[in-house]
């Protein structure tokens, strides 16, 4: 997962303070629920924010986020829904405890409010350089040890000599066998300018895959360009 931590990373000044006062939200509101003996739905509320909370943190902070994000992004919503619920029912209390409680859930759900935008956007949107900075678009964090070592040298020497035919054709000797299969991009993917040997494309584009081996595939873009792509950024076509 760790080649998704970049994409929403807890480091990021706006993740990291929004998911600190979202814990600092509930342990105030929890105190105050304990002290003005809540009872009723209002602690299944509380519960689920716990885990909630909890999980969403955990979530960025292992780089698991992205794969879950629909599932957290339905919860994220589910969550604001009975905020928004039982704020006004606590109000009602009058209690100090109640009162706690209620300034808890409150600074809970303004920095959930906060999360919609944050987590809602993704690295394709022209918000997303905002929040998060243009050094963290499209860069994955696989390490470069994952790579083909003489990769880069051999290919292009070898690729330079007898360059690949065009998409749609056989190359020497193949046949009907020499036929490659392709992958659809997840994601948007710019290549780093100090590795030649990467390529870049955009979501949802299709690129003809040469070797799967490894977590970097050789792949061939529809332009006929050829070089390493991350595999954890396509599905099969």
């Amino acid at each position: 997962m760790d080649s998704y931590s970049n994409i929403y990373p807890l480091t990021n000044p706006l993740v990291l303070i929004t998911s600190c006062f979202a814990v600092a939200g509930w342990l105030i509101a929890f105190i105050g629920a304990c002290v003005a003996a809540l009872h009723g739905i209002a602690w299944w509320i509380i519960i689920f924010e716990l885990f909630f909370t909890v999980g969403i943190v955990v979530a960025l902070g292992l780089g698991g986020f992205l794969p879950h994000r629909g599932m957290l992004l339905t919860l994220l919503a589910i969550s604001f829904v009975y905020l928004t619920y039982i704020i006004p029912l606590i109000k009602a209390d009058g209690t100090p405890g109640g009162r706690a409680t209620m300034g808890g859930l409150i600074i809970l759900i303004i920095m959930q409010g906060f999360w919609i935008f944050l987590l809602g956007i993704s690295e394709e949107s022209r918000l997303y350089p905002l929040f998060y900075g243009r050094n963290n678009v499209n860069i994955p964090n696989i390490p470069s040890s994952m790579r083909p070592s003489n990769f880069q040298s051999n290919y292009t020497t070898r690729n330079k000599e007898n360059p690949l035919p065009p998409i749609g054709s056989s190359s020497p000797g193949e046949g009907e066998a020499g036929s490659y299969s392709t992958a659809k991009a997840l994601h948007t993917y710019r290549a780093n300018p100090q590795d030649p040997s990467e390529l870049s494309f955009s979501k949802n584009e299709e690129l003809e895959i040469i070797d799967r081996n490894g977590n970097w595939w050789k792949a061939r873009k529809q332009d006929g360009s050829v070089g390493i792509v991350p595999s954890n950024y396509f599905s099969s076509a």
